[in-house]
């Protein structure tokens, strides 16, 4: 728990699309995939509202 919050990271191997963005090259990452990802690690979250963060390769929620 974090602020009255749960928080987990879980590892995500998807591969990144590239996007150019302001004249650099970014990883960009499908939301439904991710989305889906996250509920099929954590089916106790379904229909729940869930915030996302990125850190190095994994997915905080």
């Amino acid at each position: 728990m974090l602020d009255g919050r749960f928080v987990c990271q879980l590892r995500y191997h998807g591969q990144p699309f590239p996007k150019i963005i302001n004249g650099k090259v970014c990883a960009t990452y499908d939301s439904r995939d991710i989305v889906k990802f996250v509920h099929e690690k954590k089916p106790s979250l379904d229909g729940k509202p869930i915030e996302i963060a990125f850190t190095n390769q994994r997915v905080m929620i």
